[in-house]
């Protein structure tokens, strides 16, 4: 009796120990459920993956040719390229990167993606596709897998510093479509060090104004949402905008601590597995060495 009432509680704890990753739904496409099963699979990829089951957000297609990734998480969406749609790994990869953005993201709390998280993901991304074992085979017929290669052979032929490089020279480069030029985390020091100083006079407005107009260009924001932050601060008593100011400088600032130890910690893990793995990188080397990286 003791041990049928013992199984019947532990029963019972594993029922009420919360929502299963089964009642969880990240995505309604079979095509990226099998994507998410393919980084599942890599070693960095199942925590990944259960961060994103504690951490939900929306895996769906972009409904244009654009091949980017596009983050729209004030509706919790993360919109993937439909080209890939048709390649279960080419899509892992992509999805791979994309989530590790968004980590890096949601641990931070920045407003915005940031030249630094695609620097850090697309290392992440390089050392997934080792994992994966890509071959030069692989990308035959595949034009729109040409970014992942280019990336990849970066990665492998000339190392992680320059592969981070390429990263954050795509994320400065102007597209409006893809949600770019990103801002770099200098940049977001400089503004804020900008708010600080300029809390005596009309600045200080006009800058929070020019932030906003930078949101709305990357469709972050509406501009009815920017007209009402606008006139939200303007209509403040002096005081207040005092303590707006600080609160905002001392949440930022945390923010910034947060994610320069979030990329170090990326670049020394990237190092860690670089130790590591010599042996595979020194394979894919040989794989790729015909890599043309003005493809």
């Amino acid at each position: 009796m003791k041990t049928r009432a013992l199984l019947a509680v532990i029963a019972l704890a594993a029922a009420c120990a919360g929502p299963q990753k089964k009642e969880i739904s990240l995505t309604g496409e079979p095509s990226i459920e099998r994507a998410l099963d393919t980084l599942a699979s890599v070693s960095e990829g199942r925590k990944l993956v259960d961060f994103l089951y504690k951490n939900p957000v929306r895996f769906e297609y972009l409904n244009t040719s654009r091949l980017c990734t596009r983050f729209s998480l004030k509706t919790g969406k993360i919109l993937l390229p439909a080209e890939f749609r048709g390649s279960d790994t080419f899509l892992a990869l992509t999805l791979g990167r994309a989530a590790y953005i968004y980590r890096l993201h949601a641990e931070s709390g920045f407003e915005e993606i940031i030249a630094e998280e695609e620097e850090a993901a697309a290392l992440f991304q390089a050392r997934m596709g080792l994992e994966l074992n890509l071959l030069n085979s692989d990308f035959a017929g595949k034009k729109f897998a040409g970014g992942i290669k280019t990336d990849f052979c970066i990665y492998i032929l000339d190392g992680s510093r320059h592969a981070a490089q390429a990263a954050r020279a795509l994320a400065l480069s102007p597209d409006a479509d893809c949600q770019r030029p990103l801002e770099t985390l200098r940049d977001q020091r400089v503004w804020l060090e900008k708010t600080r100083q300029a809390i005596n006079d009309e600045t200080f407005f006009q800058l929070l104004h020019d932030r906003d107009q930078q949101k709305i260009r990357k469709g972050l924001i509406s501009q009815f949402e920017a007209m009402k932050n606008d006139a939200n601060i303007r209509a403040l008593p002096t005081a207040e905008i005092y303590r707006f100011q600080r609160a905002l400088y001392s949440a930022q600032s945390d923010i910034f601590s947060r994610f320069e130890k979030a990329y170090r910690e990326a670049t020394q893990d990237d190092d860690a597995w670089r130790a590591a793995n010599a042996g595979a990188i020194q394979r894919a080397r040989e794989e790729f060495s015909t890599c043309n990286m003005k493809e």
